[in-house]
């Protein structure tokens, strides 16, 4: 089982993510309570990390997976038997193997440790041609950093490693080379040198580890000032079978499974522009001594197009319903404002919506002789922006608020203008050479 240090926002979605030794396929459940709750067996299967070597989650319950030399990350897996790596994106590329331990700090910064030794800290990759060990990190130790037998940080940030002799330490993460691994405070008097298969800390600061040769699960009570140092003796197993993962961590149950309630937020809408559209121009010509009378019919479809983006990084199930029920966001001709029409219409979370619209318009156009007349119509675009606040299920059936935007057009105001209209000089010569 490869060494998985993580780190867990203070959530109330805290789940367990798993990937088996055998065929790579990804589980996710709620963490085990007692060892009579079989974790293994109720997790829900959500697809494959396929030839991964290393895995790790954001602060915000990102995936990151290296594979071969390559660093990818996305979303965390939703749909069964899907290799995951087939949707994420490449972050990284050549160097990502040669990394003893990665996690992320709560902030949101990513520490690393070469195979060699050295100690470095930096944003979280997004770019696979800008290498991230020599561009974009900076070192904060050197030597003998791949000594260490485990490396993770508690919801604080104070970082914790296993030393080589077994001492579990912690202090606030180095800045610079320094010597840190000598300096730091020891926890407690224990050895752990048979935890390090997976050491993390759950949302409240509760001490997770697995015991490497047995696959046991156990779980310390909080640090508290009076026992601040997870005693051995006060570990309570929680799970069986942990042998049979190749990796363990915690994250964030931020896949939709459903939206159960949505609401616009039109108060706090913007305006972005409001624009003329042309739809149609027709001129008439009258050569005659007569007044001409002409009958003028238009039919003009519009579609107005608009999207949803959200705030929290939630994925969305393969399959599920991301579709719900609201009502239609206009712009006000008589406020001036947007408003939500008590119509409801079906909208879709996740696609592209279209909403079409068709305009009409007929008269008589009367011209007087020797003249010409324009006819003109059009409408006016709005784009518009309204913030919105949904209530979802989550995959594992939490109830989660999530905020975000909605980005869309609307037509209104239909208008009809008839113009006298002259065409300019070059037109008439042209005209004139041509009868």
């Amino acid at each position: 089982m490869a060494l998985l240090p993580v780190i867990m926002e203070d959530t109330p979605d805290c789940v367990l993510f798993v990937v088996t030794k055998s065929l790579y396929t990804a589980g996710v459940g709620l963490p085990p309570c007692n060892e009579e709750d079989k974790f293994l067996y109720r997790a829900n299967p959500v697809g494959k990390l396929m030839n991964a070597t290393k895995i790790f989650f954001s602060p915000g319950g990102e995936l990151f997976a290296v594979r071969g030399g390559d660093l990818y990350r996305g979303p965390m897996p939703v749909t069964k038997d899907q290799d995951w790596f087939d949707i994420a994106k490449k972050v990284g590329k050549v160097d990502w193997g040669n990394f003893k331990f990665l996690c992320f700090h709560p902030e949101g910064d990513l520490y690393a440790v070469t195979n060699d030794g050295d100690f470095h800290k930096g944003p979280a990759p997004t770019n696979e041609n800008m290498s991230w060990l020599y561009h974009q990190a900076t070192k904060i130790g050197t030597s003998n950093w791949n000594s260490l037998r485990a490396l993770f940080f508690d919801p604080n940030g104070l970082m914790y490693v296993v030393r080589a002799d077994g001492t579990l330490v912690r202090g606030s993460p180095p800045t610079c080379p320094d010597d840190w691994l000598n300096t730091a405070a020891q926890v407690g008097k224990n050895n752990w040198f048979h935890f390090t298969n997976f050491m993390a800390f759950g949302p409240e600061g509760e001490l997770w580890c697995i015991h490497n040769s047995s696959g046991r699960l156990f779980k310390w009570p909080s640090a508290t000032l009076t026992q601040p140092n997870f005693p051995h003796r006060e570990a309570v197993p929680v799970g069986l079978g942990f042998s049979a993962c190749r990796f363990i961590a915690f994250t964030t149950d931020k896949t939709i499974r459903s939206i159960a309630h949505f609401e616009f937020l039109p108060d706090s809408g913007k305006l972005r522009s409001l624009v003329p559209e042309l739809l149609a121009s027709h001129n008439y010509r009258n050569a005659s001594g007569e007044v001409l009378v002409k009958s003028f019919l238009m039919s003009k479809e519009v579609t107005a197009t608009s999207t949803f983006s959200q705030d929290h990084g939630c994925a969305v199930v393969s399959g599920a319903d991301n579709t719900f029920q609201a009502g239609i966001p206009f712009i006000d001709e008589a406020e001036g404002k947007i408003s939500i029409s008590s119509t409801s219409k079906t909208w879709n979370f996740t696609k592209t919506n279209e909403e079409k619209t068709t305009f009409y318009a007929s008269m008589d156009v009367n011209v007087p002789p020797h003249s010409s007349k324009r006819v003109v119509v059009s409408v006016t675009k709005g784009e518009m922006e309204v913030p919105f606040r949904a209530c979802v299920l989550t995959l594992l059936g939490h109830e989660v608020t999530i905020e975000g935007t909605f980005k869309g057009s609307t037509f209104y105001d239909l208008t009809t203008s008839q113009q006298d209209y002259r065409a300019s000089p070059v037109m008439s010569d042209l005209r004139a050479g041509l009868q």
